[in-house]
């Protein structure tokens, strides 16, 4: 046992009798067990040190009790058994530290702890009055409390025998208090890394949630969103939006090309099978945002440029989901172009189903002629096709201080697509396939796709026309109308275009050099006199194109980058549309079979047939051949198979021979066109 006889507590000194020895050997064996306690748990690597010592009675006072539990003291152990002063700590160490305790080994005890050890009790702790075994400097002071001053309430843990009665731990008792602050700071760090752990997993969790709902559903709905405000804002741009998604699909098989050019067999094996074993059906959202996009790209083909204003007014939202077709239409200025197939009814019934492929096959050639100059297609119907190029209220700005300029340019490339069809249709080896199909050439001698062209420029209405339950997007005007007749006398000229004077004026004058005027009429739509213009052109001359491009593109996508390419180099500065129909081959080969001097002749005949000098311009129009003959002038022409086979020069004699080539005596300089 720890505790001291209960004859001590009303004693300064142990009692001179028959047991005073015994108590000393008592009292010593005491002291050398709580000794050998404090000295094995002061210090070491357990999380529990030893901070603090003391003792509690309930029956003697705190001051006494605090002499009476001081150590090394001759009053209780006798004048043997006490250790000198000096030699206190060493003689401690000799007795109890030792190696190979446990996992470490027992130490000293400091100068400090030995002399309070060895001096009265004096600090007064709620559990009890005792001193501090460790090193500590507040300690030192002769009142307080070093355990309330140094450790806080989970910092420090009190133990005491257990193997004690209550009237034991009411006489004496010792008490340890230990420090736990190293396991209190390995909970703390534990809680730390315990409280990182999850966060990093709430966060990593959270982040891997969220990159499935960013991948999965966000994404594609912010994406979605942006498209709807893209073609809101801008419909036609809906085309562009469909190029980049087929972009982006390229981009990514060729991503997965790379990878497994990289990667070497084995490996290339395991990544052929993850990417065939992903699953094939996209998912709902990926599905609703590609037919935005396909919805979107039908619109802008179904509307074309005169519906956009439709499509961004009822895409701009609202309360309600009914679709208000009715908008009002806008005044444009516009060169207006018609162009129509020849000898379609005749096709139609030898094609029967077939028909339309071959409607597609040449309405490829018109629309995408028409797009590489900055046109718009704007409907179909049936043989004949209705072109625009906007001159005002374009979506894509024109002006600045070269606006004049620019819209000359406009009217240049209007032309010059017109220009092109032509030579496209007669070099196209999939339609020359029709000059050797057998019911058409049984139905027509020699035939060959034609097509007629009419040209003019003016004021019209875009907007749309119908009911709710149909509608189209279209043009309406007298201009319109004026182009339509344009294209439909084409065929009583004997000429492939027709051009109004207000369209020669838009034009440059390089342009303006390759019309020839022909004749000068009232036509129906029109209240003022029209001056007809053509672009002589001998498609006899082309060749059709016996092998492809070099390099053939199928890839959808980079081939409408290379047309916006293309589109984007004729606003150059440096363009000039005149210096490339100059230099152009087809139309030089086209326009190669007409002289000067033919050209000169029918000038000065048709000023003469203006100023009604019929005679005159009869005979002048006598020796307009489009290559100068030797006997011109001097040949008698006595019927008609004697005339030149130039069309406008055909129809003008034509004309004049119904007035005995006398004009009229109210001959304004104009007639009326006699034919739609």
């Amino acid at each position: 046992s720890l505790l001291p006889s209960t004859w001590c507590f009303g004693e300064t000194s142990t009692p001179n009798d028959g047991n005073k020895d015994m108590r000393y050997s008592n009292r010593f064996e005491l002291e050398k067990a709580l000794l050998d306690f404090i000295y094995q748990h002061h210090h070491g690597s357990f999380f529990w040190q030893l901070y603090w010592v003391g003792v509690d009675s309930k029956t003697v006072d705190r001051d006494d009790i605090g002499l009476m539990a001081a150590l090394n003291n001759a009053a209780w152990l006798g004048q043997d058994l006490t250790v000198p002063r000096n030699d206190v700590s060493t003689t401690w160490d000799q007795r109890f530290v030792r190696s190979g305790f446990g996992a470490g080994e027992v130490q000293s005890l400091s100068v400090e702890a030995v002399d309070r050890l060895t001096g009265p009790w004096q600090e007064a702790c709620p559990p009890g009055t005792g001193v501090v075994v460790q090193k500590e400097s507040r300690a030192d002071g002769p009142t307080g409390c070093s355990i309330s001053q140094e450790l806080r309430c989970q910092e420090v843990e009190y133990v005491t025998a257990f193997a004690l009665s209550d009237e034991e731990l009411n006489t004496f008792t010792y008490i340890f208090a230990f420090d736990q602050r190293p396991l209190t700071q390995m909970e703390a760090a534990l809680s730390i890394l315990q409280t990182i752990f999850i966060c990093l997993a709430v966060g990593v969790g959270a982040m891997w949630f969220s990159k499935d709902a960013n991948e999965l559903l966000l994404n594609p709905i912010e994406r979605m969103i942006e498209k709807m405000e893209t073609i809101k804002d801008n419909p036609l741009e809906a085309m562009r939006l469909g190029d980049l998604e087929f972009r982006r699909e390229g981009l990514e098989a060729a991503r997965v090309r790379d990878k497994l050019a990289q990667v070497r067999w084995p490996w290339k094996l395991l990544y052929k099978y993850r990417e065939m074993n992903k699953p094939k059906e996209p998912m709902e959202t990926v599905m609703l945002e590609k037919t935005i996009i396909k919805l979107g790209g039908l619109l802008a083909l179904g509307f074309g440029e005169a519906g956009a204003e439709v499509i961004g007014e009822n895409m701009k939202g609202g309360a309600s989901a009914g679709v208000n077709a009715m908008v009002p239409g806008v005044k444009v200025d516009a060169v207006i172009g018609f162009c129509n197939i020849r000898h379609f009814s005749e096709a139609t019934e030898v094609l029967k189903e077939k028909v339309m492929l071959f409607v597609n096959q040449v309405g490829e050639i018109v629309h995408g002629c028409v797009d590489d100059f900055h046109g718009a297609p704007n409907k179909n119907i049936g043989d004949s096709f209705l072109l625009v190029w906007r001159l005002s209220g374009n979506r894509h700005e024109l002006g600045g201080a070269s606006n004049g300029a620019r819209l000359q340019k406009l009217g240049d490339m209007a032309l010059m697509s017109y220009v092109k069809i032509i030579a496209e249709i007669n070099k196209s080896r999939i339609l020359a396939a029709y000059r050797n199909h057998p019911g058409l050439q049984q139905r027509i001698k020699d035939f060959r796709v034609e097509m007629g062209f009419g040209l003019h420029c003016g004021w019209a209405i875009e907007g749309t026309i119908g009911s709710e339950f149909k509608i189209d997007a279209s043009y309406l005007s007298p201009n319109v109308n004026v182009a339509a007749r344009l294209e439909s006398a084409t065929t009583q000229y004997g000429v492939w275009t027709l051009i109004s004077h207000n369209m020669v004026n838009l034009c440059s004058g390089k342009m303006a050099l390759n019309c020839r005027l022909i004749d000068h009429v009232t036509v129906k739509g029109s209240r003022q006199p029209v001056r007809l213009y053509t672009i002589d052109l001998n498609i006899d001359q082309i060749e059709v194109e016996t092998k492809g491009p070099d390099r053939l593109i199928r890839n959808r996508f980079k081939i409408r980058q290379l047309r916006e390419v293309r589109k984007s180099e004729k606003w150059a500065e440096d363009y000039e549309v005149g210096d490339v129909m100059r230099t152009n081959r087809d139309v030089n080969l086209m326009r190669m079979s007409f002289s000067d001097e033919f050209f000169q002749r029918f000038a000065m005949a048709y000023r003469n047939y203006e100023a009604g000098e019929w005679m005159a311009a009869r005979d002048m129009l006598y020796t307009c051949f489009y290559q100068p003959k030797a006997d011109v002038g001097r040949r008698l022409v006595t019927t008609e198979a004697d005339w030149p086979e130039d069309g406008p020069t055909v129809a003008l004699l034509k004309y004049m021979q119904k007035f005995d080539y006398v004009a009229p005596n109210d001959w304004a300089g104009y007639r009326e066109l006699a034919h739609k």
